[in-house]
């Protein structure tokens, strides 16, 4: 097996100043601390403005309510649960590579944040709180050249009563590849939210739009050379399974495409897409890469990954 080799932080410090927004590490980092609460509530705020019932006060950490992911999923999709002083409910996740069946996934995650909110053994009223989800996707989950807005909001409505609207639920999808906008055209604290998402891992200085108020808090915070040894290691970690999951996402679809357009059928990339991750899996185990890290890399069965080696 190749040898492991350590990053050390002056060559990640070379390599960039500020960790992304778009790994679990410095999202969870920026977010989930009781000292970054206010963080917390400015990009809720900034989001779900016009649609919240009253300005957040306060809000409390909960435990994720999601199915356990492994590591190499929690690259694609990561998320925080909380709720305010009047016990609404927020689901917020960054989603990095677009995933079969997105709203039936995203709408299955809120039932399970609304079937936690009974209590065993006593009666029901089905009075529970606002659920709020919202969603960071650095992909088109639906591409449409007419539409580019970068925030769609959804909810639930009567089809028939366009006005009739019910609150239980609201969705917002944030695209972050329709933001297109410089620092200096950015207003809002919105723009300036969305700014940071696409933009500060190319960051080498804070730019004086970002010196005053909570802004300097998430540069403090996502500085790379103010992680101690423990954050440097999970900070590496997540880079390089991001990094993984990407370059194996990118072979197998250039191995599925080409195979589709050769045998120009409407499967040819779903059934490419599978070739290109057995084959570049068959590669990793020649290389000396354990069965087990190749099926966390891949997303494939591990009795599939076992197979390979005969």
């Amino acid at each position: 097996m190749p040898k492991k080799v350590a990053i050390s932080k002056a060559t990640l410090v070379q390599t960039a100043r500020f960790a992304s927004l778009l790994l679990d590490f410095t999202f969870k980092r920026v977010f989930t601390t009781e000292e970054c609460k206010y963080l917390l509530i400015s990009l809720i705020e900034a989001f779900l403005q016009g649609y919240l019932q009253a300005k957040i006060v306060d809000v409390e950490l909960l435990p994720n309510e999601k199915i356990n992911k492994t590591r190499k999923q929690r690259s694609a999709v990561f998320d925080l649960h909380c709720k305010d002083s009047d016990g609404n409910r927020f689901i917020i996740e960054v989603q990095i590579s677009k995933q079969d069946h997105f709203i039936g996934r995203l709408l299955f995650y809120i039932s399970q944040t609304i079937s936690g909110l009974a209590k065993k053994g006593k009666k029901y009223n089905f009075d529970y709180p606002r659920i709020y989800s919202l969603s960071f996707l650095n992909f088109e989950p639906e591409p449409d050249e007419k539409n580019r807005k970068v925030i769609e909001h959804i909810g639930l409505a009567n089809l028939e009563r366009s006005r009739k609207r019910y609150p239980h639920i609201h969705v917002a999808l944030v695209m972050l590849t329709r933001f297109r906008k410089k620092l200096e055209q950015c207003k809002t604290t919105r723009d300036l939210w969305l700014y940071l998402f696409k933009n500060l891992h190319k960051l080498r200085q804070i730019p004086p739009q970002f010196k005053s108020g909570h802004w300097k808090e998430v540069f403090d915070v996502a500085e790379i050379s103010n992680f101690n040894e423990r954050e440097l290691r999970d900070y590496e970690a997540n880079m390089k399974y991001s990094s993984d999951y990407e370059n194996t996402i990118e072979y197998a679809k250039k191995e599925g495409l080409e195979k589709g357009v050769l045998k120009g059928e409407k499967e040819g990339e779903k059934k490419g897409v599978l070739k290109g991750l057995l084959k570049a899996a068959k590669n990793m185990l020649k290389d000396g890469i354990s069965p087990a890290r190749v099926a966390r890399i891949t997303q494939l069965p591990k009795e599939q990954i076992m197979a390979l080696r005969y």
